[in-house]
């Protein structure tokens, strides 16, 4: 169509160029001031006057709601708190984008590290950081079409863990330079760094590695759902490649920890037996020296009963003793026999501790009689032995007690 059939005039005519309010505007029936912007043309040739030229920028031709009618801030500026900041950040994504979004982690980029990187190797994932800025012309598109797209809603739930942060304000800016300078480098923070204004919002892959973080990609705003996906499968494959060695890895060093676990426990259990085996003899030992003990004891003890009782015994009476004699044959129970002559006046304790003196004290042996067959440690030892009829003499049996 020619100029003159859209109905300009010639050789001179006047554009008049408006801002056209966005769908935002239209809900909350604010009213904004329009911008007019003339330009003239004739028909020399002369070059378009670019509309920069009048005040007015890409952002305010094409529609982008301003950041004043905006509510609040995604997250506060000089957030001290990350965990804090993160809780108003994924509130007001919501209030914006709606409840179907990425799950942000909330907490520090550290502890985002620690839940990505540092568990066992089946269960680590890539960590996703989306940087956010309002002034970009491409926020609203890339977060309402993008993040919010169901298949990217799901396919980061699954596979990554996702942190965000807000780089409009610039204390936040710096203080998240600051901690990409601490993980991952200069280089990925300068280059963060000289991203301009309409090349956000920025979505950065982040692969653990065993002595850093690596940064698999760089996602900036102006690209579409199809892309965002291929971008982050492509992520994936090449971390399932790194996580399949490191579950190699952790597997065989597992194994190798188990054998080690099971020499040390089989070593444990030597040394214990040998302990315990140690112990008991020991503990044998020492029964057994203590029962050699009692026993010594026990025979010092007897022996000096023995000899305190052989000392005490009256005197043997001579045969041709004018006095009646009792002669007494008494049998061992190994079959040995000692003799000795007793007064019939003699009590029968007297005999007793005759026998005694020779180790065999009555409370462990029984003296027998054999006609007739009786036991005599049962008579009263205080009866003389004319009394107890062992006299004028006697043969008598040593039996144990049982």
């Amino acid at each position: 169509m020619t100029l003159a059939a859209s109905g300009l005039t010639f050789p001179c005519h006047r554009l008049t160029v408006g801002r056209r309010s966005s769908p935002v505007q239209t809900r909350e029936q604010s009213e904004e001031q329009c911008t007019d912007v003339h330009m003239v043309s004739d028909s020399d040739g002369d070059d378009f006057e670019d509309a920069t030229e009048f005040g007015v920028d890409d952002g305010e031709m094409f529609g982008v709601a301003s950041s004043a009618l905006r509510k609040s801030p995604m997250m506060p500026e000089n957030a001290e708190n990350e965990g804090d900041a993160l809780l108003q950040f994924t509130a007001e994504f919501s209030s914006r984008y709606g409840d179907c979004h990425p799950v942000y982690f909330i907490g520090s980029l550290e502890a985002a590290f620690q839940e990505a990187f540092y568990g066992k190797a089946r269960d680590r994932k890539l960590l996703a950081i989306y940087l956010h800025h309002d002034e970009s012309v491409l926020t609203n598109v890339f977060c309402s079409q993008m993040l919010c797209a169901e298949s990217i809603v799901s396919y980061l739930s699954q596979n990554f863990i996702t942190w965000a942060w807000d780089m409009t304000k610039e204390a936040n800016r710096a203080r998240f330079l600051t901690m990409c300078t601490r993980h991952f480098g200069s280089v990925v923070a300068q280059t963060i760094r000289t991203q301009k204004t309409d090349q956000f919002p920025l979505f950065l892959i982040i692969m653990g590695k065993r002595s850093s973080n690596e940064v698999l990609n760089v996602i900036q705003g102006n690209t579409t759902v199809d892309e965002l996906m291929m971008r982050l499968m492509a992520a994936m494959e090449i971390f399932s490649a790194q996580q399949q060695e490191d579950i190699k890895d952790e597997d065989e060093r597992e194994a190798r920890e188990n054998v080690k676990r099971e020499q040390d426990e089989a070593y444990r259990i030597s040394l214990e037996a040998d302990r315990a085996k140690r112990e008991a003899q020991e503990r044998e030992m020492a029964e057994q020296f203590r029962l050699e003990q009692i026993r010594k004891e026990q025979e010092e003890e007897r022996e000096a009963i023995r000899l305190s009782l052989e000392q005490s015994l009256p005197p043997e009476p001579k045969e041709e003793s004018t006095e009646s004699v009792s002669k007494l044959r008494i049998r061992t129970p190994s079959g040995e026999f000692f003799e000795r002559r007793f007064l019939a006046s003699s009590k029968l304790q007297v005999v007793f501790d005759f026998v005694a003196s020779k180790g065999y004290p009555w409370e462990e042996y029984k003296l027998l009689g054999t006609f007739p067959r009786r036991d005599v440690t049962q008579l009263d030892p205080n009866k003389s032995l004319l009394e107890v009829k062992l006299y004028p003499q006697e043969t008598l049996f040593l039996e144990a007690k049982e």
